[in-house]
């Protein structure tokens, strides 16, 4: 049995509030788990690089709070939450359907389809769009383009591949409308996809979620 995407949704809320209400450490414990979820769910080229790009955009972050002088403890735990927070974002898309996320956005928490589609569908888009970028840039090296030189030539070298790139996904989101509209998308159609019902892990998980968001009321009252 595993948990609907309405329970997933929630624990990532839950996360989210987690990293601002729990020690260090036991937001520190919840990484290393995410981690652990993460790369069990899904052990690929892709994941290794999300994970790795995190990796230096939070340290980036980090330097950047030291550089305008905050305290080193203050710093790490920032970058800390922010990976949290992210990397709980990531096990959610590796382990849900982007229609069973979109089906509970619009059940549970009765978000109008139109935004629940339009969400689902850049988060679909995400790994096409670099998967596209991989493609053109291997194109048009092949046709001579080169990214050498200073920062000004790179960033005018690589209009050449941002041209092409935007060109793809535009045609892409013409497609995808003419599929929508010729499938009759519309208010109906999560409607009539089978109903999300909540199992037994799901309240349990819904009870720990409660448990662990009060806990700076029962550790001050207990």
């Amino acid at each position: 049995m595993k948990l609907t995407a309405f329970t997933k949704l929630i624990l990532v809320l839950a996360v989210t509030a987690w990293v601002f209400l729990l020690p260090v450490a036991a937001v520190a414990t919840i990484l290393a788990l995410e981690l652990v979820i993460l790369l069990y769910i899904k052990r690929d080229r892709m994941t290794m690089a999300a994970i790795g790009t995190l990796t230096v955009f939070t340290g980036m972050m980090v330097v950047l709070q030291l550089l305008f002088g905050s305290a080193l403890y203050v710093a790490l735990t920032g970058g800390l939450r922010m990976f949290v927070m992210t990397t709980a974002f990531l096990c959610l898309l590796a382990s849900t359907r982007i229609q069973e996320i979109a089906q509970a956005l619009v059940e549970k928490f009765h978000m109008p389809y139109e935004y629940a589609f339009m969400l689902t569908t850049a988060l679909r888009f995400v790994p096409d769009f670099l998967s596209d970028s991989a493609i053109t840039l291997d194109a048009q090296s092949c046709r001579g383009y080169s990214n050498r030189g200073n920062a000004f030539k790179r960033l005018y070298a690589y209009l050449a591949v941002v041209k092409p790139l935007v060109m793809r996904a535009v045609a892409k989101s013409d497609t995808l409308a003419l599929s929508m509209e010729l499938k009759g998308f519309g208010p109906n159609t999560y409607k009539n996809r089978r109903p999300m019902r909540l199992h037994g892990l799901d309240y349990v998980t819904l009870l720990i979620i409660i448990v662990l968001s009060t806990y700076p009321i029962w550790v001050k009252h207990i």
